[in-house]
């Protein structure tokens, strides 16, 4: 038996030191006792949609793919833009900007920006989340890409990458009637990607009051155009909207539970019964659905101690892997593991089945360094283990 042994680990380390491992299946069951309301969603709307966002998936629509224009929603794809040129180190937040002639010519919503003004990025940024600036989203278009025109084909070509079939900007700051538009679901979209790749932003949208130049001879104080920051609890942004032509619009990003919505809802006569309305959605939401955790980050799923490596080597789920569910369903899942062991790293995952189809995927690692043996240690671990 032994000398078997010895013969499978020599043919593994001429096979190029690979290994592979799969586990056995396991089942996670998690009863539920909550019930579905029936409810009359967003009522008073021309379009709506609300959003979980780790799993992508569209829990309430009313019109989701109906082109509306969106006013200052505009301005959350002005900010995905922005917040990329600040991954890209093309600005930071303390780049000093020198306002021009054009953004002070611009009507709505502004911080009353002059002619000459030192601002910096931090400041326009708050300026646009919280008080909804246009001066400000054109100011910063104009820095990034030379001209407000030049930045909007930036946004359409964002529009082109995200896959969106119902989306065409015209301007950065909402204010075009014509050839700009957008759809619920596609701004909620929109929405997911700036959150989830610069989070920095709730920051700002979380911010009910603030100033500017705050300890200079003309601070401005700005009041955030959402009212509902600071009041309900976990809401922590997004944009609000309105235009004569569009209505009162509103974005909403609530995270509780660890679950994350969007509310998008378009063309309201009243900003009043749009606050109430796109709240009733987020409490629709959290009331009927919850993230389930199915594998938790750093569960241990195999623990291997194998003559070709110094360390025992344990297996382990890299990041929390959550279902969304209704709370009345009870689930049974089967999950099971495949990985590799290669070139000093793991690579597989974990697969997570209901009623025999494919739910989700999750990626496994290791808990440590991989130490492999070299030629001489290998050959005396065999030697020991066959002689002494």
């Amino acid at each position: 038996m032994k000398k078997y042994w010895i013969i499978l680990s020599i043919i593994g380390l001429f096979a190029g030191y690979g290994l592979c491992g799969f586990a056995i299946e396991a089942k996670v069951e998690e009863p539920t006792e909550a019930v579905d309301q029936e409810v009359n969603l967003a009522k008073g709307s021309q379009a709506a949609i609300l959003f979980e966002t780790s799993s992508n998936t569209v829990l309430f629509d009313k019109e989701k793919d109906r082109r509306l224009p969106p006013a200052s929603m505009t301005k959350i794809m002005t900010l995905l833009l922005i917040y990329e040129a600040l991954e890209a180190n093309q600005i930071t937040k303390t780049t000093m900007l020198t306002i021009g002639e054009e953004p002070t010519k611009v009507e709505g919503s502004k911080a009353f920006l002059s002619i000459g003004d030192e601002i910096s990025v931090d400041e326009l940024l708050k300026c646009i989340c919280i008080a909804s600036a246009n001066d400000a989203a054109i100011a910063l278009a104009i820095h990034l890409a030379g001209s407000e025109e030049e930045f909007v084909k930036k946004m359409n070509e964002k529009v082109n990458a995200l896959g969106l079939k119902n989306t065409h900007f015209s301007d950065c700051t909402g204010l075009s009637s014509k050839n700009h538009y957008t759809s619920a679901y596609d701004l909620a979209i929109i929405s997911d990607e700036l959150i989830d790749r610069f989070p920095d932003v709730l920051t700002y949208t979380n911010v009910k009051e603030d100033y500017i130049r705050k300890d200079s001879p003309k601070p401005f104080w700005l009041v955030n155009t959402n009212k509902m920051i600071g009041r309900v609890k976990y809401l922590d942004g997004l944009k609000t909207g309105y235009t004569s032509f569009s209505g009162y619009c509103i974005t909403l990003h609530m995270k509780q539970d660890n679950m994350g919505l969007i509310t998008v809802v378009f063309g309201y006569d009243k900003p009043t019964t749009r606050n109430a309305e796109s709240l009733e959605l987020l409490r629709y939401g959290y009331a009927n659905y919850r993230l389930e955790k199915v594998l938790a980050k750093d569960t241990v799923v195999d623990s291997i101690d194998h003559i070709l490596y110094k360390n025992r080597i344990n297996i382990k789920v890299e990041e929390d892997v959550y279902h969304l569910t209704k709370k009345a369903d009870k689930f049974s899942y089967d999950i099971k593991y495949n990985y590799e062991l290669n070139a000093n790293k793991c690579e597989g995952e974990a697969y997570i089945y209901l009623n025999d189809k494919l739910l989700k995927k999750g990626k496994l690692g290791t808990q440590d360094e991989i130490k492999k043996k070299n030629f001489i240690e290998l050959w005396f671990s065999i030697f020991k283990e066959t002689f002494i």
